[in-house]
């Protein structure tokens, strides 16, 4: 069997999987993938949120699946936006769809199949990350809630932001991505004409390492699924990781910080929480658990998130994640 180099940005990918599709063909998958939903089938996803459902899809292909694409995972080579820029690499996994109409039926249609390899073969090539279940957050924010007041200090992809809105809390964020903030603004802004109710957000365009002096003292429950040091790279903005920082300096420099400054906004009696898992050799939940001490906290409990799988670098046999509860 004939093998094939493929080489983009600096980076190889030696393989026997390649389909020769023409450079339009090429071209249609690129189009077709970022194509957007119809605005009326988002509008009836923001419906459906108001009343209850756990469902965003169409709202995360409409505002989201671009600014995804961007991310570049630790363990895989490419981004997916960087393998859509390269034919070959389109042709690499278009090998993989057609190579079984078992796994990839052909009325699923052409980026649905596309979207499954990469789902399911996109380990050391590309990889789309993963996003939060609301399901989850309605949960966190029906128990926890102290005084209708929370921090997201990791936006993410606006699903939690989503819950707040469904659950009635004022939802306060910070994210260095501004790319994000402008898409979380759209967000609100659609849902609040759909639905036609008023919302409260705070929305901030920087890292929570940096204290926010008006917020101290405002929040009832601050949570979020934070960057796992390097293993997720958003390209956009003040990152928290940046290369060569070493695991030390990123806990002093990014989480340390984060956790004191939700301490700082929190009212007695107020949760933080974080979802946290370890990868490879970097104990992120013990060394999140002794942060939060540290900073004042006392430990209350751990949930367990289970099968939200975040790829990790090598492998990862356990889907779950732990959440870990503190109390001010």
């Amino acid at each position: 069997m004939k093998n094939y180099v493929i080489e983009h940005r600096g980076k190889t990918l030696e393989t026997s999987h390649f389909y020769p599709l023409t450079e339009q063909e090429c071209e249609d998958i690129r189009q077709a993938y970022y194509k957007r939903p119809e605005i009326s089938e988002v509008k009836n996803n923001f419906l459906a949120i108001e009343k209850g459902s756990v469902i965003a899809s169409s709202i995360m292909n409409y505002y989201m699946k671009d600014l995804m694409a961007k991310v570049k995972l630790y363990s895989p080579r490419w981004s997916i936006e960087e393998v859509l820029e390269c034919n070959d690499l389109i042709r690499y996994f278009w090998s993989r769809v057609i190579a079984s109409k078992k796994v990839y039926p052909p009325e699923h249609g052409i980026i649905r199949n596309f979207e499954t390899a990469l789902r399911i073969s996109g380990g050391g090539v590309a990889m789309k990350p993963s996003n939060f279940p609301m399901k989850t957050i309605d949960m966190i924010l029906q128990k926890y809630n102290v005084n209708g007041n929370y921090y997201d200090y990791s936006c993410g992809w606006g699903i939690r932001m989503l819950s707040s809105f469904k659950n009635r809390v004022n939802y306060y964020g910070t994210d260095p991505n501004n790319l994000l903030i402008d898409r979380l603004t759209q967000i609100k802004n659609t849902y609040q004409e759909v639905n036609k109710i008023e919302l409260f957000t705070d929305i901030r365009c920087i890292g929570s390492q940096h204290l926010q002096q008006d917020w101290i003292g405002k929040i009832g429950i601050a949570f979020s699924s934070p960057p796992y040091f390097g293993l997720e790279d958003y390209k956009i903005g003040e990152q928290s990781y940046r290369d060569g920082m070493s695991y030390t300096e990123w806990l002093n420099s990014y989480l340390r910080k984060t956790i004191e400054n939700c301490y700082e906004y929190l009212i007695p009696g107020g949760y933080f929480m974080i979802n946290i898992k370890d990868y490879e050799s970097y104990s992120l939940v013990e060394d999140s658990k002794l942060l939060a001490l540290k900073s004042g906290f006392r430990f209350t409990e751990e949930l367990l998130l289970k099968n939200r799988k975040r790829p990790s670098a090598k492998k990862d046999l356990d889907t779950n994640e732990k959440i870990l509860v503190f109390q001010k």
